[in-house]
């Protein structure tokens, strides 16, 4: 679809109700037909409304579309065979199509495939129309509760008369209600700094052993892996979001519990290293070689509450250009990797006059006598299991760091 007459870039900070609410009007005034684009710069999120003659039929974007599409169709449309590969298809379409271009500038109109599929289900009496208005609400809900925490987005409306008028719209009012009322108990809760997309993980399993039942502690483990979201763990409980967060937010307040960020369903893994340079330059910087962005991120988690600065590098070939160009004081690498393990990326760094004396330390689940051997002839300076906790790894990572670093 082609858009037109895209009007000039708004910014809004504070994007309140009562801005909410301005804004959606004037576009009911207007009787636009189009889409609203909605982009928080510094998150590089972008979220899309589908509107008709000013109302609002769908929204979709953000962080993580594929899994609030999962969720609601878990929470809302469960009798509906739905098969998840649809979803991936659907989402390798638009990345191929948004990745076709050289010119970072280009705009890609949002497909609002979802929104397709709930008519069509709809027309076909597989699901009733009340049905996917609750769907579309509890999707709406979420986005406006997302823009909100943002503190600060760009909005733009484009016009564009072939958009499809299928499905009764919304009403909207109540849908900003219902997000401000969330948006108000996360601030009231004093946990406004944190998403709700952000994944529960465990940072010293030893701590949380010995403050919880067995059973609770085993439940635990299965469910905060770092792979599913607070709004993931509420749907799976059926409990709001608010009340995931607020039950772990005292071991999450202590270092226990740690909340990473998590990729869509589906997604694939951006190989770039990710880059995090706190504004104090006088402490060590870390670096952590893993191809799991789950052990990176935790591993993150750890070296913040010590003051680290911290370097991940999730593609173990650019390994050894990436830490040329940032010199950590001390290299935390994984042994098993695809391509090349960490034995022999080892072995190449001690190779390496800038990285001859710099501390290794391997990071891995297996921890026989034989890899031991192996750890020490490639090189390494110690030998931990990834199952550590915090306190462990942060003595371990002390213990080797040079003097003065």
């Amino acid at each position: 679809m082609s858009a037109t007459n895209p009007s000039d870039n708004l910014i809004i900070r504070e994007f309140t109700s009562s801005k909410q609410t301005k804004l959606f009007q004037s576009l009911q005034d207007a009787r636009l037909t189009g889409y609203l684009t909605f982009i928080n710069p510094l998150q590089q999120n972008q979220w899309y409304f589908a509107l008709y003659q000013g109302q609002v039929l769908y929204a979709t974007g953000g962080k993580h579309p594929l899994r609030r599409w999962q969720r609601n169709m878990t929470s809302f449309l469960p009798s509906v065979n739905f098969d998840p590969s649809y979803m991936y298809q659907k989402f390798a379409q638009i990345s191929a199509t948004s990745n076709s271009s050289d010119d970072e500038t280009v705009e890609i109109s949002p497909t609002f495939w979802e929104y397709k599929l709930l008519h069509t289900w709809v027309e076909n009496k597989e699901i009733r129309d009340e049905q996917a208005q609750i769907l579309i609400y509890s999707t709406v809900t979420e986005i406006l509760f997302d823009i909100t925490q943002g503190m600060e987005v760009i909005c733009r409306a484009e016009v564009d008369d072939s958009l499809f008028t299928l499905l009764d719209g919304i009403s909207l009012a109540s849908v900003i209600s219902e997000s401000q009322k969330q948006w108000q108990e996360w601030q009231n809760a004093m946990v406004a700094d944190r998403s709700p997309n952000l994944a529960p993980v465990i940072l010293q399993p030893n701590q949380l052993k010995q403050k919880t039942e067995p059973q609770v502690y085993q439940e635990w483990y299965e469910l905060l892996n770092g792979e599913l979201t607070l709004r993931d763990i509420a749907v799976e409980k059926k409990i709001p979001p608010l009340k995931v967060i607020q039950f772990f937010l005292p071991h999450i307040q202590s270092g226990i519990i740690g909340l990473v960020e998590v990729g869509d369903i589906g997604q694939p893994h951006n190989s770039d290293t990710v880059l995090i340079v706190e504004e104090n330059k006088q402490q060590p910087l870390i670096a952590c070689i893993d191809d799991s962005r789950v052990i990176t991120s935790m591993i993150e988690q750890i070296l913040a509450v010590g003051g680290y600065r911290f370097v991940a590098i999730n593609d173990p070939l650019e390994a050894v250009s990436r830490l040329k160009e940032c010199r950590p004081d001390l290299i935390l690498l994984d042994i098993f990797m695809p391509e090349i393990d960490g034995y022999e990326l080892c072995s190449q760094l001690r190779q390496n006059p800038y990285f001859a004396d710099t501390p290794i330390i391997f990071l891995t689940s297996s921890d026989s006598v034989i890899d031991r051997i192996k750890s020490k002839i490639a090189g390494s300076s110690y030998f931990l299991q990834k199952t550590v906790d915090a306190d462990k790894l942060l003595n371990t990572i002390a213990k080797h760091l040079p003097s003065g670093a």
